[in-house]
């Protein structure tokens, strides 16, 4: 996973903004939350930090939209399989937070 480059003109987003700064602890907790809401909006359901995805109705689709949409907000690229591997907000933070980390350093 890297980065994805912005258009000329095109800021970042504000989430990009809050990561970029955020401490690692702070970084994941910003994923969870984001993930979680832009999860349980797909999915039409009210998700926890460790609600399983597929047992919440996620299908081929909408794990595109979820990829999609979380790749826009954070500035990341990231793997749809991302989200089979890491079937929870909790889980899928802390994966794309070490993939930020390691980007960073």
């Amino acid at each position: 996973m890297t980065s994805t480059d912005n258009t000329p003109g095109q800021d970042a987003t504000a989430l990009e903004k809050q990561l970029a700064a955020a401490t690692p602890e702070e970084r994941e907790r910003l994923l969870t939350e984001t993930i979680r809401t832009q999860a349980g909006t797909l999915l039409n359901t009210a998700l926890s930090d460790d609600s399983n995805f597929l047992e919440n109705g996620l299908n081929s689709l909408t794990a595109l939209e979820l990829t999609k949409t979380l790749m826009s907000l954070t500035g990341m690229e990231i793997a749809m399989v991302a989200i089979v591997e890491n079937p929870t907000p909790a889980q899928l933070a802390h994966h794309l937070g070490q993939e930020l980390a390691h980007t960073s350093a």
